[in-house]
C-alpha cells in the first residue's frame, strides 16, 4: 500500500538522523517507539488512520488516530450550496456527492511539492480519477476533489469538466475533515443528510462501494 510504503521511507530516514528527532503518538495519546507504531498502524482491526509532520525545530511527529472511519448526519441543502460557491456549478438534487479531499503539508509527497499541484501532477492524477469519475457519474455519483486553502493548484475552474478546486474558506477542511491525514481522505454525502468520511490513502471507487446497502447499513 502507498501509504505504508511512504510512512516506512520516512521512518528509514529519520532513523539515520538522532532518535530524539522523532516522535511516536498512538491514538490514546501515549509515546510509544517506532515498533509499536508500525505493529499499531498494521493492524487493520484498530481502524487507525496516521499523520505525520515535521515541528519548527525539525523534530517529525508520527501520530495515530483511532478515525480511520466517521459518520455523521449533516444539512445537505448546505452542502450543495458550499460547492457550488466553491466550484460555481449546480448539482442535482438527487446526486450523490463524493469528495476527495487533500491537506496542506502532507508528507505523502516530496517537501518540494507538497503544497503545490502543477498541471503535470493533476493530468497525471487525473489520468487514473478520470475513468473512475464517468463510471461514477452514470451511477449518479458526483466526484469532486477539494484542496485546503494554502495548496496552489494549476485547474482551469472555467472549464465544465474541471473537477479540481481549492476549498478557499475552508469550510468542508473546518465542517468535514478536522483532522489531517496521511495522503487525504474521502466523503460520502447522501441527500438525506447521511455522511460517512475515511481518513487517509484509499481509492474513489473503493470509497463509492460503500454505498451498498449491506455495507451502508452499518453506518446507519
Amino acid at each position: 500500500m502507498k501509504t505504508f510504503v511512504i510512512v516506512t521511507l520516512l521512518l528509514f530516514f529519520t532513523g539515520l538522523a538522532q532518535s530524539q528527532e522523532s516522535l511516536y503518538i498512538d491514538e490514546k495519546g501515549d509515546t510509544i517507539n517506532k515498533n509499536e507504531y508500525l505493529k499499531k498502524w498494521r493492524n487493520k482491526d484498530l481502524l487507525l488512520s496516521t499523520w505525520s509532520h515535521i515541528d519548527k525545530n525539525g523534530k517529525t511527529y508520527y501520530t495515530l488516530k483511532k478515525d480511520l472511519y466517521l459518520k455523521g448526519i449533516f444539512n445537505y441543502s448546505e452542502t450543495i450550496k458550499q460547492l457550488k460557491k466553491i466550484t460555481n456549478k449546480n448539482f442535482k438534487d438527487s446526486t450523490t456527492i463524493l469528495i476527495e479531499y487533500y491537506f496542506k503539508d502532507d508528507l505523502c509527497t516530496s517537501s518540494s511539492v507538497k503544497n503545490k499541484w502543477d498541471v503535470d501532477r493533476i493530468t497525471e492524477r487525473k489520468f487514473f480519477t478520470n475513468p473512475i469519475r464517468d463510471e461514477l457519474k452514470n451511477e449518479e455519483i458526483t466526484m469532486i476533489t477539494l484542496f485546503e486553502n494554502g495548496i496552489i493548484i494549476e485547474n482551469k475552474p472555467k472549464r465544465k469538466s474541471e473537477y479540481y478546486y481549492i476549498d478557499k474558506d475552508n469550510y468542508f477542511r473546518n465542517k468535514f475533515f478536522k483532522n489531517p491525514t496521511l495522503c487525504g481522505a474521502y466523503a460520502l454525502f447522501k441527500k438525506n443528510g447521511e455522511t460517512v468520511i475515511r481518513n487517509g490513502e484509499y481509492r474513489p471507487d473503493q470509497m463509492a462501494k460503500h454505498l451498498k446497502p449491506e455495507i451502508w447499513k452499518h453506518f446507519f
